[in-house]
């Protein structure tokens, strides 16, 4: 980021009137995304007004970053602008509208994790209560019928992509109080993690047993990945510390760094090396849905990487996926192909390669600095075979979140070693 951005960011984390705006939208946003069905059952009406909010926040943010930072707020807005058009070229106007829908999340919630690291601290717990609400509500759709079984969930307009049907051939899905079971499990394992921070990463009774529940509850869910990669980001950053450095907390968890990095490389990886591999027959499990993506989505969706002129400027946003205007790169289910096929190849790999040198270098000293990496973490590795960055709010919050929790801190360690004097105890204009 420029030093104007950084100044822009800095402007606005500072106003408290706007902090308290950003903050509160993004938890109504989270909110919203735990409590999707019941809402969508009983009150659709209520289902886009935290879309409104959020709109009326980013208004505010660009206001005060408008008062010393024209420049960097004019020239965000035109570069936005050009992406919007390019993508309204080739991709319907709902799809697009969609996709910058998830850009305002991933930058509400960047403000917002720059409000935590001002001392905000009702965010943190109010993830933390969410994960919690949607643990206890994976256990009772799981034990009891919830009111909405059986129902279908459509989007505006009827969109295809935002239908969800609650049970099909009389199977059950157990997505608690949420609609699809990707945003449960991303609350939940989020959440997790969070919750780890706010305790300092000691080893407790209620950490522990809130780990056990969050596991416990995705594995009840079709999301058995995200529980697998939640049990490898805590055993990197709490277990492996404890046993190897017998050193509680945040201190020794350095290895989510490489951890990070890995599921980055892995995400680039994975589809052109195992394309065409069929996990069931050769584990002798049932992994359907892995299988899909191996057999039949990514052999027909690697081809499009090279496709010009979409290889070097994308399909753009809203171009990939049901909604959009080409039904065969739907469901490719990767993050990385995602990125490269919206923007293009060399802008997916310049953004991987920013995102892997920023993990490298992120610092580990408080909490907040561990469970935002860790998020960070367990969003790259999920992002080998789900794209929960961007379908539906809950990853793109997440992330926007984690983000701006990192930004501060690694700036403050690079004017540490740049001859600056500054301590961690200086105030942020002196570093923006």
């Amino acid at each position: 980021m420029t030093p104007s951005f950084r100044g822009w960011s800095v402007e606005v984390a500072s106003g408290e009137r706007v902090r308290r705006v950003v903050m509160w939208v993004t938890i109504v946003l989270i909110y919203r995304q735990t409590f999707a069905a019941p809402i969508r059952a009983f009150v659709p009406f209520l289902w886009y007004v935290p879309d409104v909010l959020m709109a009326g926040a980013l208004l505010a943010i660009a206001g005060a970053g408008m008062r010393d930072k024209v420049v960097p707020v004019l020239v965000s807005v035109a570069a936005l602008a050009l992406l919007v058009v390019y993508s309204l070229l080739s991709n319907s106007g709902f799809a697009v509208a969609l996709a910058v829908r998830g850009l305002g999340y991933i930058l509400l919630a960047f403000f917002a994790g720059l409000g935590v690291r001002r001392g905000d601290k009702l965010l943190p717990v109010g993830l933390v209560a969410a994960a919690a609400i949607s643990i206890a509500g994976v256990y009772y759709d799981a034990l009891f019928t919830v009111p909405w079984a059986g129902m279908t969930f459509e989007g505006f307009g009827g969109s295809a992509d935002a239908a969800r049907q609650w049970s099909a051939d009389g199977g059950r899905r157990l997505s608690g109080l949420g609609i699809a079971s990707t945003d449960t499990s991303v609350i939940v394992a989020a959440g997790t993690l969070v919750f780890l921070g706010l305790t300092q990463n000691r080893l407790r009774p209620a950490s522990a047993l809130f780990c056990a529940a969050a596991v416990h509850a995705l594995l009840l869910t079709t999301q058995k990945a995200t529980a697998g990669w939640l049990i490898i980001t805590v055993l990197t950053a709490y277990v492996a510390p404890l046993v190897a450095f017998r050193r509680a907390g945040f201190h020794a968890s350095a290895l989510l760094r490489p951890l990070g990095v890995l599921g980055l490389a892995a995400s680039m990886l994975v589809p052109p090396i195992f394309a065409g591999f069929d996990f069931s027959a050769a584990l002798r499990v049932n992994a359907a849905t892995l299988d899909q993506r191996m057999v039949e989505v990514w052999p027909r969706v690697l081809p499009h990487l090279f496709d010009v002129p979409q290889m070097l400027l994308g399909f753009g946003l809203g171009g990939i996926g049901a909604t959009g205007a080409r039904p065969d790169l739907a469901m490719i289910d990767n993050m990385f192909l995602y990125v490269a096929l919206t923007l293009g190849l060399p802008a997916a790999l310049a953004l991987f390669a920013i995102a892997a040198r920023a993990l490298l270098a992120t610092p580990l000293r408080d909490g907040v600095d561990f469970s935002a990496l860790a998020l960070v973490t367990l969003l790259a590795l999920n992002g080998i075979t789900a794209n929960i960055v961007v379908a539906g709010a809950v990853g793109s919050v997440f992330l926007g979140y984690a983000i701006g929790c990192l930004l501060r801190p690694l700036r403050r360690s690079r004017s540490r070693r740049h001859g600056g004097q500054t301590g961690t105890g200086a105030p942020v204009g002196a570093i923006g």
